[in-house]
Parts: structure tokens; C-alpha cells; sequence
């Protein structure tokens, strides 16, 4: 897992921090009526920032389940954030990037890739918690049947 490097030396963190300044910046370009630009720069604003924060949440935190947790909210955040982006472009309010579209799936991927790594993480975990439990009930399961015999 990644949560040991500094978080500011982190390729995702980097790659989601360039990705909102990105999207930041061309919320200007946005056309619509007030209403409408609004809801729509809110909501990649929201979106971007939240990709931002969930990641720095991830790899920061020390405990598995609290960084798949945290790596699923980056996730389902740039999901919405990839949504808004090409829905913007569908309603010709911007012009599209393609290049951006490639940078967001690519670190789709590799936040896959953390979820993954975390859930094994975890199952190692469980299974190591679990040892000692198992123990104790082989040797009750052991002393119950010498006891019917």
C-alpha cells in the first residue's frame, strides 16, 4: 500500500491534484444560463475536490479497511467527476479534452489497483486475527469429542 510515502511525492495524489486544476480551470469556459452553470460547475467542483480529498484520505490512513473505504470514494468521486466532464461537452457548454478522459481512466485504473491491494491487505489481516480463535475452537471441538467418547 502506498499510505508510507510522503503524500505529496504520491503519483495519484499528484495525478488527481492536475486533474481538478485541470477541470478548475475550464469551468470558465462553461455557457449556459446562471442556473445551469452553477449546478454544473458546482458539480464538478464537488467532484473534483472530493477525488482530491478521498485520495489524500487513502493514502494517509494507516489501516486497510479505512483506506479501501477511502480509495471507493475516490473512485465512485472521479467516476461522477468523468460523468460531468463528457456530459459538458455532450450539451456543447466546452470543448472536450480526450487526453483528459485518458488520464481520469487511467487513474481509475489504478485506483482499482489500490482497492485490490487493500483487500488483500485486509483478508490477511482477517485471517491472521482469525488464527488464534480457530485454535481455540479446534482444541474445544477436540475436547467435546474425547468427552462423548
Amino acid at each position: 500500500m502506498m499510505n508510507e510515502k510522503k503524500l505529496t511525492e504520491n503519483a495519484l495524489w499528484k495525478e488527481a491534484n492536475a486533474i481538478a486544476e485541470y477541470m478548475y480551470g475550464r469551468l470558465e469556459e462553461l455557457e449556459q444560463t446562471p442556473d445551469e452553470k452553477w449546478n454544473t460547475e458546482r458539480k464538478i467542483r464537488n467532484a473534483a475536490n472530493d477525488v482530491i480529498f478521498f485520495i489524500a484520505q487513502a493514502v494517509g490512513n494507516y489501516l486497510p479497511d479505512a483506506a479501501e473505504y477511502d480509495w471507493n470514494n475516490a473512485r465512485k468521486n472521479l467516476f461522477a467527476l468523468r460523468t460531468m466532464y463528457t456530459f459538458t461537452h455532450k450539451q456543447k457548454f466546452i470543448a472536450l479534452n480526450p487526453e483528459i478522459v485518458v488520464k481520469i481512466d487511467e487513474l481509475l485504473a489504478n485506483i482499482d489497483t489500490e482497492i485490490a491491494v487493500t483487500k488483500k491487505e485486509i483478508a490477511k489481516k482477517a485471517e491472521k486475527d482469525m488464527k488464534p480463535w480457530l485454535e481455540k475452537y479446534r482444541l474445544w471441538k477436540e475436547m467435546e469429542s474425547r468427552a462423548k467418547a
